[in-house]
């Protein structure tokens, strides 16, 4: 008797980070409405117990993996990269950035027209800003042990081909 859980009368596929089927199915559900209660009961689990479920199946070391590997394959599916957001982030400060004439409204015309002020989004700027900085950090301890000193804001935007800021 060797011990085996396939001779023990257990299952043993010999793939211990093979998701179940149902774990599958909560995943996909998962990763489609972001709801884990609603992926719980949708992949099988118990109206009494999905919420509790759902939650356990998300700190599953094994689930999140899956996670990982499946919105990877989602992101390269349409061309989303840690370049392409950069870029899209500055996008986002220079357009908040950027001045516009405030509009106000002229009793005689009845028109909006430039009042002489000018505005500009500076929470958006500071988000975008913030979201950035967030991105970047995220991209340097992915790459720390590949570079021997950190890019500068200006470097990494240069290297991201993005514009003015």
């Amino acid at each position: 008797m060797t011990g085996s859980p396939c001779e023990k009368g257990g299952r043993d596929t010999g793939k211990k980070d093979e998701l179940t089927a149902r774990q599958r199915r909560f995943l996909e559900e998962y990763l489609s409405c972001g709801d884990a209660a609603e992926a719980a009961l949708a992949a099988g689990y118990s109206s009494a117990t999905a919420a509790a479920q759902g939650a356990r199946l998300l700190r599953d070391p094994k689930i999140q993996r899956a996670r990982r590997e499946m919105e990877q394959r989602l992101f390269d599916a349409m061309g989303i990269s840690s370049a392409w957001i950069g870029r899209r982030l500055v996008e986002i400060v220079n357009r908040c950035m950027q001045e516009t004439p405030h509009l106000s409204r002229n009793p005689e015309t009845k028109q909006r027209e430039p009042d002489g002020n000018w505005e500009f989004d500076p929470a958006g700027a500071m988000r975008a800003l913030h979201e950035l900085d967030e991105h970047m950090r995220a991209l340097r301890s992915d790459e720390r042990e590949a570079e021997e000193e950190p890019l500068s804001f200006e470097e990494w935007i240069r290297e991201q081909g993005g514009g003015k800021l």
